[in-house]
């Protein structure tokens, strides 16, 4: 099975509280994603590390229990900040920022990850490729390189997408409406 390839960029998902302080109330979706759902905001904010901001970050609804800043390595070691990797929704550890926007400003602690490598499956694609939620596998690009240490994430919602960073994608020449199969 062809699997697509989506190349993460820098984003961020936020607590509803945090929206509120942002932006004064809920997020404003601007178009759907692949993930049941979930979608592009109209809104964005600035993330500011120690050594650098970058602005204009997109935002991905709807709002989660807390906010997380997802980053690439790059992106990290750009603006100052000693970000772990992590599987989106793992914090412990994770970084911290400062968000802002002309309405509001957030000291996101324990925010912000670059987010590891990983296989968002729906739950028919995950039974017939004989996955389970948490396996850790590997794929292979249409070049034959192999990328390991893969964690499946299985959701009724999601689409069936490899994700991976942006700095990982350049590693091995790939770019979203690229394909990757199983190992």
């Amino acid at each position: 099975m062809k699997i697509p390839v989506v190349t993460q960029h820098r984003h961020v998902h936020l607590s509803e509280e945090d929206a509120v302080t942002l932006f004064g109330g809920a997020l404003t979706p601007e178009r759907s994603i692949a993930h049941k759902g979930q979608f592009l905001s109209t809104e964005s904010v600035s993330i500011i590390g120690l050594k650098g901001t970058f602005d204009r970050v997109r935002i991905l609804g709807p709002e989660r229990t807390q906010t997380q800043v997802e980053l690439s390595a790059s992106d990290a070691f750009a603006i100052g900040l000693d970000v772990p990797a992590r599987m989106s929704g793992d914090l412990s550890r994770a970084g911290s920022c400062i968000l802002r926007t002309p309405h509001g400003e957030v000291k996101a602690k324990s925010s912000t990850i670059i987010a590891a490598r990983h296989l968002h499956c729906s739950q028919s694609d995950a039974e017939k490729l004989q996955l389970a939620h948490l396996d850790v596998i590997s794929v292979a690009t249409q070049s034959g390189e192999q990328l390991n240490n893969v964690i499946v994430r299985i959701h009724p919602t999601y689409a069936t997408e490899f994700h991976l960073t942006k700095d990982e994608a350049a590693e091995y020449w790939l770019q979203t409406g690229d394909h990757v199969t199983l190992l």
